[in-house]
């Protein structure tokens, strides 16, 4: 791929709390990289994030950052606000001055992952409860709001924790294996027609700083993984 096909197009960002950044996503939405985790993590700015620095890379310019810190892909009824990622909300709030995105980047199902939110059920295909169905009906929806925009949708990468020897990456940390909720990403990355950013099974373990947050040193990795894959 040629990168200069990017240059001076609008990136957003559909993500949760490891795309979050303070004054640079969605204000009203919580967001992990705030004063003190700034300071543990070296992440301050949008060039030390790895949507920063793809952006950059690509000559682009972002134009949404919505992602949610604690945000899920698939709804959930305890939610006051809709911060799940199939919800017409997230999926409509990318653009920005009746200006649509050129490229949309998902980064997203961290949280499913680590609630062991079920993949799918025979019973209720379509259960925006479930995570298979809730994907595809987000991809669904962004692919109808901003039907000219690239959607890029990113597998779960593995994590790794260098000030902490001992640690050992959760495959089963929800009591689902991750694998799971990366090959559902996969099927409905290519049933949308949306670029597959494999980051399971091509990217480097990513360093952090509790085991699941990059740091300044994670976010690099994160970023040449995903360039790599352009």
């Amino acid at each position: 791929m040629n990168n200069t096909s990017y240059k001076n197009k609008y990136f957003s960002i559909l993500g949760d709390s490891i795309s979050t950044l303070e004054r640079h996503s969605v204000p009203e939405h919580a967001s992990y990289y705030t004063h003190e985790n700034c300071l543990e993590t070296g992440v301050f700015i949008p060039a030390d994030t790895w949507w920063g620095q793809v952006i950059d890379a690509l000559g682009g310019k972002l134009m949404v950052n919505d992602s949610f810190s604690g945000s899920t892909v698939c709804d959930n009824p305890q939610y006051r606000f809709p911060s799940y990622g199939c919800s017409q909300q997230r999926t409509s709030n990318l653009g920005k001055y009746r200006v649509a995105p050129d490229v949309i980047m998902v980064f997203m199902g961290t949280n499913d992952w680590g609630r062991g939110t079920p993949i799918s059920s025979e019973d209720d295909p379509d259960s925006p409860y479930h995570f298979l169905s809730a994907y595809a009906k987000m991809l669904d929806q962004l692919k109808r709001n901003y039907p000219s925009a690239e959607i890029w949708c990113m597998t779960l990468p593995v994590s790794t924790w260098s000030e902490y020897p001992d640690f050992r990456f959760p495959y089963r940390y929800g009591g689902v294996h991750i694998e799971k909720y990366c090959e559902a990403i996969r099927i409905c990355a290519k049933k949308a027609g949306a670029r597959l950013i494999d980051l399971y099974q091509y990217a480097e373990l990513y360093d952090t700083v509790d085991g699941f947050h990059p740091n300044e040193s994670g976010m690099k990795t994160l970023s040449r993984a995903i360039l790599s894959q352009l």
